[in-house]
């Protein structure tokens, strides 16, 4: 906790119990960019512990040691405040949603059936350092998983999207658009054209989440107050969506296909659905960020549903680094 402000006397037990430091103790022991004080350290007013030179009791009035925060993953649109003493957000983990899979298609008498595309997983982050200010607002979003998609509903006509996931972002509340960090959502899969009597439709698998650009600035070596070595941690996107396909010939029978996984395979892509025997539908994707599994066709003259990607994740902490 912060050392009282002015107005009192100021005790060497107080300033040693706030700064953590062992015996023996010596005041010259506490200037600022040293293991006990981090450099830059300061009061309230922004007035700073001396890193050499006089130093004396009234320079700690209204400072405090920063420790690393606990992991959170609140949210929040502004979730949090970047608390005094922070220089960084860590990233512990960072998943943006899974894409939706697509149905599966059965025609009448059109050469073909058509399995649904798979969504696709979403972009990741984990283990990385971004400079923050202390006392900005933060807004922090969990990206949705993308729902399962269907044919538009016109009669005869089998095309459609499935939902897209969406992405998992911190942003500085009120600051420029790309004044954030984010693991993009997988795109979900769809399919154009296709008529009862043909002609097939054409599938198309979700697109993989990417990593957008950034305006904070990556911090990739150092150490953190706690004693942590700063890394560059690791980022990238998920995986595509499977893409089955059509198959030839009337009532000829296809697996739906699979869907994406998240970065790393932190959250696997759900499975097609079997055309197997009486037939299944996609499984959702798993968490965080999993692209849902495409529907199968024909099976017992009917197709199956795909199914939805998962939702995201983050988590983080708030870091001093020296």
């Amino acid at each position: 906790m912060t050392i009282k402000a002015a107005g009192s006397s100021l005790s060497f037990t107080e300033i040693e119990a706030e700064w953590d430091n062992a015996s023996p103790f010596s005041l010259s022991e506490f200037y600022s960019g040293t293991s006990t004080v981090f450099s830059g350290a300061a009061d309230g007013d922004g007035n700073a512990i001396p890193s050499s030179g006089a130093i004396s009791f009234s320079d700690f009035y209204d400072t405090t040691f920063f420790q690393t925060t606990s992991a959170s993953s609140a949210i929040g649109n502004p979730a949090v405040t970047v608390p005094i003493g922070a220089n960084a957000i860590f990233i512990v983990s960072m998943f943006g949603g899974g894409g939706g899979g697509f149905r599966g298609q059965d025609y009448t008498k059109a050469g073909g059936e058509s399995a649904g595309a798979g969504g696709g997983g979403g972009a990741g982050r984990l283990g990385q350092y971004f400079t923050v200010t202390p006392g900005d607002r933060l807004s922090v979003v969990i990206g949705a998983g993308g729902a399962a998609g269907a044919d538009s509903g016109a009669q005869f006509f089998h095309g459609g999207t499935a939902g897209n996931g969406g992405d998992t972002t911190i942003i500085v509340f009120g600051g420029a658009t790309n004044n954030n960090i984010t693991a993009g959502g997988g795109g979900g899969g769809s399919s154009a054209g296709g008529f009862a009597r043909g002609p097939l439709r054409s599938n198309t698998a979700g697109s993989a989440g990417g990593i957008g650009s950034t305006a904070f600035t990556q911090v990739t070596s150092g150490t953190t107050t706690s004693g942590v070595s700063v890394s560059a941690g690791s980022a990238g996107a998920g995986d595509a969506g499977g893409n089955n396909g059509n198959c030839s010939g009337d009532n000829c029978r296809i697996d739906g296909s699979a869907g994406g996984d998240s970065f790393n395979d932190n959250g696997a892509g759900g499975n097609g659905g079997s055309s197997s025997g009486g037939g299944s539908p996609g499984s959702a994707g798993s968490a965080p960020g999993g692209g849902g599994g495409g529907g199968s066709a024909q099976h017992d003259n009917f197709s199956s549903s795909g199914a939805a990607g998962a939702a995201g994740s983050i988590s983080y902490q708030f870091v001093r680094i020296v």
